[in-house]
């Protein structure tokens, strides 16, 4: 049979073995715990990250589009100013037109009265 002081001191050994086992194993856990909660908020915090820069993209793509637009109704509106352009008189074509005006404007020109005609025709008569 063996000795009951040895078998209890080897069973000492191994409750303290199991123990300390039993600690480290919980303080991994712990770690193991800690770990997981730091990825887990990390991936919380890349994904609402993910779901802004996202939405951003969203804006900006509308923003874009709205853009896109405008430029398209400007290039329109510049397309019918120039077809409309070669309508318009230029500074020459108005001169011009002055310069009839003053030709044919009554109040640049001379009037004979009623008497200096009247003289004329009898002058001419008389000749």
């Amino acid at each position: 049979m063996p000795d009951p002081t040895n078998v209890n001191v080897i069973m000492q050994e191994l409750v303290r073995r199991s123990n300390e086992d039993s600690r480290r194993l919980r303080s991994l856990e712990q770690r193991l715990d800690g770990i997981e909660n730091r990825i887990n908020n990390f991936e919380n915090g890349m994904l609402d990250r993910n779901k802004k820069v996202n939405q951003k993209f969203a804006e900006l793509d509308l923003s874009m589009k709205t853009v896109g637009e405008e430029m398209m109704k400007l290039s329109a509106g510049i397309e019918k100013i120039n077809k409309q352009v070669s309508k318009f008189a230029r500074k020459q074509d108005l001169k011009e037109i002055e310069r009839m005006l003053d030709l044919i404007s009554p109040i640049r020109q001379e009037f004979v009265t009623k008497d200096q005609l009247e003289e004329e025709l009898k002058s001419a008569a008389q000749r």
